[in-house]
């Protein structure tokens, strides 16, 4: 359980560090020929696509936000994307487990809990035909975050959105498009 509650707080830290960097972290498998093969989904205009062929994930994030694959302790990937002059960040993270959704769900609830952090609202959602399950929550006054977590292939997939509170209405639609744009084959 204190593994959990600092892997927990190393990810809620993670996502108050706000940065500004560049670069975008895609991987696409090399063709034939050399080139790497383009992802072949329609974009949402506004939107990158960003496919991960390692990790087998993939997601539409703003084209006007930042992207840069960062360290992570005790994950097999994180992925950071910031909004450039503002406190908002999405946090990728994946991670080898061999929990349940609802043992992950549970952890997750305990995990808050124990840091003494309320639960403003959660839920259970399902995207691209994946069940996961999703939780809005303040870590500090001035911070809120909504996170989503999914299990597949022996991993723990978690979204982490997060930003200032009077900046989280204006942000909303896009941390819903781009929960809702995450697939994992």
């Amino acid at each position: 359980m204190a593994k959990s509650k600092l892997w927990l707080f190393l990810l809620i830290a993670g996502a108050l560090l706000v940065v500004s960097i560049g670069g975008c972290g895609d991987e696409s498998p090399i063709t034939e020929t050399g080139q790497p093969s383009p992802p072949t989904d329609p974009v949402t205009s506004g939107y990158i696509q960003l496919y991960d062929y390692e990790f087998g994930y993939g997601l539409e994030y703003p084209e006007d936000w930042e992207s840069q694959p960062v360290e992570g302790e005790d994950v097999e990937s994180v992925a950071m994307f910031t909004k450039p002059g503002t406190p908002t960040t999405l946090i990728v993270t994946i991670k080898l487990s061999n929990l349940s959704l609802e043992e992950a769900r549970e952890e997750l609830r305990e995990g808050l809990e124990g840091l003494g952090l309320t639960i403003i609202e959660e839920r259970e959602i399902v995207v691209n035909g994946r069940e996961g399950y999703e939780v809005i929550y303040k870590p500090i006054a001035a911070v809120k975050m909504r996170q989503a977590i999914f299990i597949a292939n022996g991993k723990t997939y978690m979204l982490v959105c997060s930003t200032a509170e009077p900046l989280y209405d204006e942000y909303e639609e896009t941390f819903g498009h781009v929960i809702n744009s995450f697939v994992i084959e």
